[in-house]
């Protein structure tokens, strides 16, 4: 009895299964008849003819027709030919440039501290031409290493009390390479669209997912942050590298980034920071040591820093501060310092004597400021034109207050005004770009280094010739 009733069931379960799986079978059956079907058409294809092939005359023909791409615009844009009213510099001293024979007072220069007029720094740099040559002939991996060179990098260590320091042969290339050592694809990127063309060149490289926040605005900031959280949250995106990219004295702007602020955003949202200071070491804080002294921030806390050797020291070449691995990756994986020729020995000694000054010295800093502030509080006073940057900054940024609406207008009516102030005697230069190559143009300007070397007396003939300059220029625009 009981079999019998274990058949009735097991026939049951087949019957209700018997549909579901002559379905199956008639989609098996469907999915095999078109592959036969597909063997079929292809194995009885006949096969294309080879095209023929083209006559002398006919790739001659082609030759002659074809247009490469021009390298350069069919034309000058009138930009182009407004940037190329260039002054030579025939000599210069340490105040003065000659240009066209005549003597004038220069302000176009980022020789902060006057390293390039420092006794000391001559005797080091002619020293080093005496023991070392010219140059090294080789990169840094291969022949390019000079004891010269070891100890850069020690003094820059011991200055900006690092863990370690590695050191480039061109400021430029020094953030660039960083940036695109660090990051790739996939990896996440938010920058201050304020950031200069070196930064702007290593995110290009990277290939990395970029987000631009507003200059110096720290809720934009933080806008970004939390909605990229979110999505993360949302997605379930993988774990990447992410780089909150920020300079600590802004090149393009002249003012000072709110690091503090900065610090404490990529410390909630889990950030690593990388902070390129070229114009801020040497010039910030107490001792030079840059906008992370100037915030009271030590710079261990901070995962990549980058500046330059070409301003405070007046010498060429970069370098970068972090942790012992970072460097390493560094002297393995960056373009820039693995395939670059190393630094000359003669500027690798005369930044290491303008550290020592600059240690010996720290009146200069306070020399800087003054002279930084005197000019800010002068040029503050003219009318037509503001002043943008911060009163501490030595990048000074002169701007129209009441600009016009096209941008070339108030390029040729800045550059009216440096044509001007050189024939009163003081040497300017616009703020120039390349208008493709920025995805956030700055305004336009004209920048003024200031620098210890200048004394008041100068810096009275400096604002008074640009007062001058401008009173005529904005006259004759009327």
């Amino acid at each position: 009895m009981i079999s019998i009733i274990l058949d009735a069931a097991v026939q049951h379960n087949l019957d209700w299964l018997m549909p579901a799986w002559n379905s199956v079978n008639a989609y098996q059956l469907l999915i095999d008849f078109c592959l036969l079907l597909f063997s079929v058409i292809v194995l009885f294809k006949k096969p294309e003819k080879p095209e023929k092939p083209l006559s002398s005359q006919e790739i001659q023909q082609l030759i002659d027709e074809w247009e490469p791409e021009p390298l350069r615009p069919p034309q000058k844009t009138p930009l182009m030919l407004l940037d190329e009213k260039v002054p030579v510099i025939e000599r210069t001293t340490d105040t003065h440039v000659i240009i066209d024979g005549k003597p004038v007072l220069d302000f176009t220069r980022a020789n902060f501290l006057g390293m390039l007029a420092n006794t000391k720094v001559k005797e080091s740099a002619i020293g080093a031409v005496q023991k070392y040559g010219t140059g090294t002939c080789g990169p840094r991996g291969f022949s390019g290493t000079i004891d010269a060179h070891l100890k850069l990098e020690e003094r820059i260590k011991k200055f900006m009390d690092s863990e370690d320091a590695v050191m480039y042969s061109y400021g430029f290339v020094t953030v660039s390479s960083i940036i695109n050592a660090f990051a790739g694809r996939g990896d996440i990127l938010i920058v201050d669209k304020g950031c200069n063309y070196a930064i702007q060149t290593g995110i290009k490289l990277s290939r990395s997912d970029v987000h631009w926040f507003n200059h110096n605005d720290m809720e934009d900031l933080e806008r970004i942050l939390k909605k990229i959280q979110m999505e993360d949250k949302r997605s379930k995106r993988k774990i990447t590298r992410r780089f909150i990219i920020v300079e600590g004295l802004y090149y393009n702007f002249g003012d000072i980034s709110p690091l503090s602020k900065i610090m404490e955003l990529k410390e909630k949202y889990c950030w690593r920071l990388i902070l390129d200071d070229s114009c801020g070491v040497g010039v910030l804080g107490k001792k030079g040591r840059g906008t992370c002294e100037y915030h009271n921030i030590p710079v261990k806390s901070v995962e990549i820093l980058t500046s330059t050797l070409e301003m405070a020291t007046s010498s060429v070449g970069g370098f970068c501060c972090g942790a012992k691995p970072i460097i390493y990756h560094q002297r393995l994986n960056s373009s820039g310092y693995v395939y670059s020729c190393s630094l000359p020995p003669l500027l690798a000694a005369a930044s290491t004597t303008a550290f020592d000054v600059l240690d010996e010295n720290p009146q200069l800093l306070d020399d800087l400021a003054k002279n930084a502030e005197f000019i800010y509080k002068g040029l503050n006073a003219v009318k037509g034109v503001t002043v943008t940057s911060t009163p501490r900054s030595p990048v000074i940024h002169l701007r129209l207050a009441e600009p016009p609406i096209e941008r070339l207008a108030n390029e040729v009516i800045l550059q009216d005004i440096v044509d001007e102030t050189l024939k009163n005697g003081v040497h300017l230069t616009r703020a120039k770009y390349v208008e493709s190559n920025e995805p956030y143009l700055p305004p336009p300007s004209i920048r003024i280094f200031a620098s210890t070397i200048h004394t008041k007396q100068q810096l009275t003939q400096a604002i008074d010739a640009i007062k001058m300059a401008v009173e005529k220029v904005l006259a004759s625009k009327k």
